[in-house]
């Protein structure tokens, strides 16, 4: 290993650690509450190394956002789910499975960490800018996994692509509510609710 590459790997491994605190400062106090000192602290490195990386606040956290979406789009559908899909005996169960696995991730703390800078984007026009085409890569990321989980049968199907939609936005927004009601996501009353209304459209 030359000390050019060397070099590389310990920048890139002081970037992913500073990322990998933003995300958790995120999660932890919020983004009103999450600064360079915070991040910094979690980090655990000095202030000029870690300024040296991310000069703002601003350009750490857009920098955040794309560490998350990044990680989104990477995750990929726990093997025991995957094969609940494949040993699915029909579209009515496939649909049931996929609608657990689709709830299920919005459970993970990525989704904590971007509704965070995503409600920022609103008051933020420059943060908004910044995350906007992540954002756009992310959805049609989420759009072809949804596709893949359900399978060409029901994506062939004639409503298919106006209940796609509505299942991933219904279940967004309830997601949100267990920011100030938290319960037990296995047991929300909407999950059987979600399968039946994607059963009677994709199966009538």
């Amino acid at each position: 290993m030359t000390i050019t590459s060397s070099r590389a790997d310990r920048t890139r491994e002081s970037r992913s650690r500073i990322l990998d605190a933003a995300v958790t400062c995120l999660l932890r106090d919020g983004y009103a509450r999450t600064s360079t000192i915070s991040i910094q602290a979690e980090a655990g490195m000095s202030r000029g190394r870690m300024l040296h990386q991310f000069p703002s606040k601003e350009e750490l956290l857009v920098a955040a956002a794309h560490h998350i979406f990044a990680a989104q789009l990477e995750q990929p559908v726990p093997v025991g789910l995957t094969e609940q899909i494949a040993d699915a005996r029909g579209p009515g169960e496939r649909i049931a499975v996929v609608v657990d696995v689709l709830w299920a991730t919005f459970q993970e703390p990525s989704f904590w960490a971007a509704t965070e800078l995503w409600v920022a984007a609103r008051t933020e026009p420059a943060l908004a800018e910044a995350i906007r085409p992540a954002e756009k890569r992310l959805g049609r990321a989420i759009w072809t996994r949804m596709d893949d989980l359900f399978g060409p049968d029901l994506v062939g199907r004639p409503l298919y692509l106006p209940v796609r939609p509505v299942l991933f936005t219904s279940m967004r927004g309830t997601a949100l509510s267990y920011a100030f009601d938290a319960r037990d996501p296995g047991s929300e009353p909407l999950l059987e609710h979600w399968k039946e209304i994607a059963r009677h459209v994709l199966l009538s």
